[in-house]
């Protein structure tokens, strides 16, 4: 199947499906449903030489036409992750097979959940564990979908996290109308208040939640290009800091060298935000997004751009990890914010269509122990801790 033809099956198809689904089920099983019914914004079909990848990402509280992002990956490796040999793979996949409301994780990746992310414990589902370190193997002839899935896998003692709202992957040497009629039977199987391509959450404090306009622009592809990552995190700090266990959030802490390390150009570091959490321990990260920075020369703003986003935004954890070293450091940094910073674990938070390449994850954990989290894995650990 052509790329094209890829983009046209899919577009029609599940703009039909959702569409149909929220004209319908919320009305006439209201009351068989256990809570509202959330949406996906935003469709993102891959191609790679040898595969064409469909996902939707984003979280919306009501129905809205897909918008389209259409983007290239050198393998499928390269968009799901991993790099190992097939031996080494926790899934080989064969034929046609669908997980739903699971965890596809290494041994490591999976004793990092418990440890580090608690809220994930009720996400975690059917799990899939190995001792490998590449999640899944691919074939020709494959049809692998994975509807509610939390993918997880390390590097080194790095880990990534990303949640799949649903992702398709077909061989590109499958016809069209194949895959249709695959589509067409993975919907028809499903059960009919729980369609494909949505999920409920439950009635109380999270359907209210759900209401707030902060929440419906919690994803970033949508009315956020002229937001500072100050006011992004103003906006959205109950949902970090449910999701990562967290008391207190300081947006932008400037912190000034106090041990004379730096070089001449650099007077202090600015990361995105310092989260402490409940017990004690602290998160330091930055934001990858379409934001726009302050700071700059002249006042002006500027939109932060990584050339290599792992390895850039890596380098840039591994700075904050050195500042905390210098005692000097810590005393500034708990005088100035009231918090005392030893050893904080190190959160790169990235676009949830972002592709992570291996090489350059696995190259950036050799020398700096990181966590990768995109922005929908991280509202669903929100919407976790509130369930």
């Amino acid at each position: 199947m052509k790329p094209t033809e890829f983009v046209k099956v899919n577009s029609q198809f599940w703009g039909d499906h959702l569409r149909s689904v929220s004209e319908h089920l919320p009305t006439s099983h209201s009351r068989e449903l256990p809570g509202p019914l959330v949406y996906p914004r935003l469709m993102v079909l891959t191609e790679t030489p040898d595969w064409n990848i469909l996902e939707l990402v984003g979280v919306s509280r009501e129905y809205r036409s897909l918008e389209v992002k259409r983007q290239k990956a050198d393998s499928i490796d390269q968009y799901f992750g991993g790099a190992a040999s097939a031996s080494d793979a926790v899934v080989v996949l064969q034929d046609e097979r669908v997980f739903k409301d699971a965890t596809i994780a290494t041994e490591s990746a999976r004793t990092a959940l418990g440890d580090r992310f608690g809220g994930a414990e009720s996400l975690i589902g059917a799990e899939v564990v190995g001792s490998g370190t590449k999640l899944l193997q691919f074939a020709p002839g494959n049809y692998s979908t994975f509807e509610r899935v939390l993918l997880a896998s390390t590097a080194d003692s790095s880990v990534r996290l990303h949640w799949t709202f649903l992702a398709i992957a077909i061989h590109r040497s499958e016809p069209a109308d194949k895959y249709r009629d695959y589509l067409q039977q993975l919907v028809s199987a499903s059960n009919h208040l729980d369609p494909v391509g949505t999920f409920s959450v439950p009635r109380g404090e999270v359907e209210q939640r759900l209401k707030s306009d902060a929440f419906a622009s919690t994803y970033l592809m949508h009315g956020l290009p002229d937001a500072t990552a100050g006011e992004f995190l103003e906006q959205h700090e109950d949902i970090l800091l449910s999701a990562f266990d967290a008391t207190k959030l300081i947006r932008e802490p400037y912190l000034e060298w106090r041990d004379g390390s730096p070089g001449a150009d650099e007077v202090a570091l600015t990361p995105d935000f310092i989260l402490e959490r409940a017990d004690g321990s602290h998160i330091i990260g930055d934001l990858k997004l379409p934001l726009l920075e302050t700071g700059t020369k002249g006042g002006k703003k500027r939109h932060r751009s990584y050339g290599a986003p792992v390895r850039d935004g890596s380098a840039k954890l591994a700075q904050y990890d050195e500042y905390f070293k210098s005692p000097e450091n810590r005393t500034f940094a708990q005088a100035k914010y009231g918090v005392e910073v030893t050893d904080p674990r190190k959160l790169l938070v990235i676009g949830s269509q972002e592709t992570v390449d291996p090489a350059e994850f696995e190259g950036a954990a050799q020398t700096n122990s990181f966590e990768i989290v995109d922005y929908d894995t991280i509202l669903r650990l929100h919407l976790a801790a509130k369930f």
